[in-house]
């Protein structure tokens, strides 16, 4: 059995008038990136917006896997519809602010590597943080399915098979 390479199927997309495998992967993948985009703007609008809310659910698969095991404080997974309103109540438990600024977004196929800087005001304590890290996007169909959090940015690039 002959194996078909990558080349082999952009040959035969330009002879069949298709798009070429590599364009239909960009046009994937960039689509991946604007729904990461998007759900982090919903994720912050929705503490304040009802409407926001429900966008946001639209655009995570309900049974959704937040992987937050590798933090140090207060290790956990959150999982689906309820794990995501969880986590927003445990955010809004430990932080009077709380904010993630975005650097970088490294498409990875079905994932997207976003490099970030978090801000925290400690409730209470009154306490800053600021941290520099990396969370694993997994997304298919439109969906967020899952995020892995706590990474250094090398290691989640080497995690999401992302050539260094």
């Amino acid at each position: 059995m002959r194996r078909t390479g990558r080349r082999e199927i952009d040959r035969c997309a330009i002879r069949s008038g298709l798009p070429r495998r590599s364009t239909i992967i960009r046009s994937v993948s960039a689509e991946n990136v604007a729904l990461v985009r998007e759900v982090m703007a919903l994720m912050t609008a929705s503490l304040t917006d009802r409407e926001a809310t429900r966008k946001l659910f639209d655009l995570i698969d309900p049974d959704v896997r937040i992987d937050m095991s590798r933090r140090v404080f207060n290790p956990d997974v959150y999982v689906g519809h309820d794990g995501v309103r969880r986590l927003g109540r445990d955010v809004a438990d430990v932080w009077d602010e709380f904010r993630l600024e975005p650097e970088r977004f490294v498409d990875a196929g079905d994932k997207v590597v976003v490099i970030e800087k978090r801000y925290g005001r400690g409730k209470g304590s009154g306490v800053v943080v600021e941290q520099r890290s990396a969370v694993i996007w997994t997304l298919r169909d439109g969906k967020v399915l899952g995020l892995e959090t706590e990474f250094a940015p090398e290691e989640a690039l080497r995690a999401a098979g992302v050539p260094e």
